[in-house]
């Protein structure tokens, strides 16, 4: 009994070994058990269910300990960890309770089991995986068999007694009072990035980026600057996906303040609509387009003394240039000559950052920078100038009709030592998936002694092009035989060819499931080689007829619809790649997909 008090002490209105009751709140036994419904996506050992001992009571959430972990412990860990979850306890209560709820509204409360607290269960989950909210736990048994019933957090037990504790429990209950919030109150479902942005928010709100060092926040810097280039919008559940999410919400709320997030929740619209309705809301003339533009450029600059506003720059003192600023992905050294160029076509995901740098070799003349973008793309760029004594300017370009934008730099090399090419599609505004179109773009720069540009590029007045588009710019065919693995120079990532589609191979374990394949089989190729194949993420297993759609976190979604309703979704039959039942069961199974 000593050691059973030990972790039952102090909590507001508890009676050690009996009962309490906390205003409209249920009673409880201290040391009862109790059995739960778990995600096998999530769970370690992939079961279904796991009993739990409530060790903490507090004014707004029961802590539950898993009894395989709980058991597990020695004596020792068993007394770090208690300690740790009293002090989670008292944390939730004090601060990311009140603090939370403040900005982003209530969870559903007293909900579903018409309790006025929330259970937090830590138990054994994933590697990788801090903690998850399943909103099948919002729902009668009778909708959802699964069902705990209660509004429920999951806590990872590898990061109990850690500091980190207090970071995924802050971030998943943004996820529960966005259920409430978004879905129960305005049946509205929020895109995965923004519901994912604003929870990574949650530690800033609570104050936990400060000491930086082993901060959420310095993690997810180095997330955004091993990845820079990752889509904000588009989410496969990867650490650079997290950054980027971060790491705007940083620039967004340190520039419009905490009512932006207020707003945004409030309101029925979700995702981009619901930040330009919050910024509108609140008198500010730029949309989501405007705060993102200036973000990307603020990723490389991060200096607040360049443009009007401080817009180039993070407002935190946590985030200055030494600790963030992204480098170009390309540098160009080009020869100051007459008639010198050079050409370089890729491919960008909306929502997501390319930097080019351009360098002079030699002086005396300027530098014409040209644009072309494919296809019916919302294009958007800008030039950041670097003169030689330090100075830095910002010039946005301006796309035609025929998305084409072009400028001349003067005196490129004599007082201009540096010139980087912004450049992101805006063009996708809603209804992001795992796997969105890459758009293809050129950029040329040609030195010249030219200060004006030649007729042929200066914008048309009409809104029509005065000729027709480029066709799209797309890389040579590689012709690669279905079947090869390849992957890009530098890169990690191993793909799989199918026609003209890639799919990622997400572990060691599926090329294992493989006899014939290998790592000796690996092609390693030219990022255009690779950037010519469109990404597939869709497999069914021979002899079932059943596709999935495969995450980027391992977990596979049976599509459950008509071929009527899969062709009408978008999809494309030659996406769907045949596994064998091998690697069908290596991914953990997910929700359905139903439409």
């Amino acid at each position: 009994m000593a050691k059973k008090n030990k972790f039952s002490w102090l909590v507001a209105g508890m009676v050690f070994g009996g009962f309490l009751c906390a205003g409209n709140a249920l009673a409880f036994d201290m040391g009862e058990n109790k059995t739960f419904f778990v995600d096998t996506a999530y769970d370690l050992l992939g079961r279904t269910q796991v009993s739990a001992t409530l060790l903490q009571v507090g004014d707004h959430a029961l802590f539950y300990a898993a009894n395989d972990w709980w058991s597990e412990s020695g004596p020792v860990e068993k007394e770090d960890a208690g300690a740790a979850i009293l002090n989670l306890a008292v944390e939730f209560d004090k601060t990311i309770y009140p603090r939370l709820t403040k900005v982003y509204g209530s969870e559903w409360s007293p909900g579903i089991d018409n309790d006025l607290r929330v259970v937090v269960l830590i138990t054994k989950i994933r590697k990788g995986a801090g903690g998850y909210f399943n909103s099948f736990d919002e729902y009668p048994r009778a909708q959802i068999a699964n069902s705990n019933e209660r509004e429920i957090l999951y806590l990872n037990s590898s990061y109990a007694a850690s500091s980190s504790a207090k970071d995924f429990l802050a971030h998943e209950f943004q996820h529960m009072i966005n259920f409430y919030q978004k879905e129960k109150l305005r049946n509205s479902v929020e895109d995965v990035w923004l519901n994912e942005a604003r929870s990574e928010y949650a530690s800033s709100l609570c104050g936990y980026d400060s000491p930086y060092s082993g901060s959420n926040l310095e993690r997810r810097v180095k997330d955004f600057l091993r990845y820079p280039t990752d889509s904000l919008t588009e989410w496969q559940n990867e650490f650079s996906d997290y950054g980027a999410a971060n790491l705007f919400m940083q620039y967004l709320v340190n520039r419009y303040g905490e009512q932006i997030l207020t707003r945004m929740m409030k309101t029925e619209a979700v995702g981009i609509a619901s930040i330009d309705q919050a910024l509108a809301d609140g008198g500010f003339s730029e949309r989501f387009g405007d705060v993102f533009a200036n973000w990307i450029i603020a990723d490389y600059i991060d200096d607040c003394q360049i443009g009007e506003g401080q817009k180039y720059c993070y407002l935190s003192p946590l985030l200055p240039y030494e600790r963030l600023h992204v480098s170009p992905q390309m540098s160009n050294l080009l020869s100051v000559r007459e008639g010198m160029e050079f050409t370089f076509s890729d491919a960008i995901k909306d929502w997501a950052g390319r930097w080019y740098e351009i360098l002079p070799q030699g002086s005396g003349l300027n530098l014409m920078v040209k644009i072309q973008g494919a296809g019916a793309a919302n294009w958007q760029a800008a030039l950041v100038i670097i003169e030689n004594n330090g100075a830095k300017s910002v010039r946005p370009l301006s796309f035609d009709s025929a998305r084409l934008a072009a400028t001349i730099v003067e005196r490129f090399g004599n007082q201009v030592v540096r010139v980087i090419l912004i450049l992101s599609s805006q063009t996708k505004n809603s209804n992001f998936s795992a796997s969105d179109p890459a758009r293809q773009f050129s950029y040329t720069v040609k030195t010249t002694a030219d200060n004006q540009l030649p007729p042929f590029l200066i914008s048309p007045l009409s809104p029509e092009p005065s000729v027709a588009p480029l066709p799209e710019l797309r890389p040579a065919n590689p012709n690669f035989p279905d079947g090869s693995l390849i992957r890009a120079k530098g890169e990690e990532k191993v793909f799989i060819i199918k026609g003209n589609y890639r799919r990622w191979l997400q572990t060691p374990q599926i090329l294992s499931a493989y006899p014939h394949l290998g790592w000796q089989n690996v092609i390693e190729v030219a990022p255009e080689q690779l950037n010519f194949y469109q990404d597939a993420w869709l497999v069914r297993a021979d002899g079932d007829a059943r596709v999935y759609e495969i995450n980027g976190d391992g977990t596979k979604h049976w599509l459950n619809m008509s071929a009527q309703q899969f062709a009408d979704s978008g999809r494309s039959w030659n996406m769907v790649y045949i596994v064998n039942a091998r690697e069908r069961d290596l991914y953990k199974t997910g929700a359905e997909v139903l439409r």
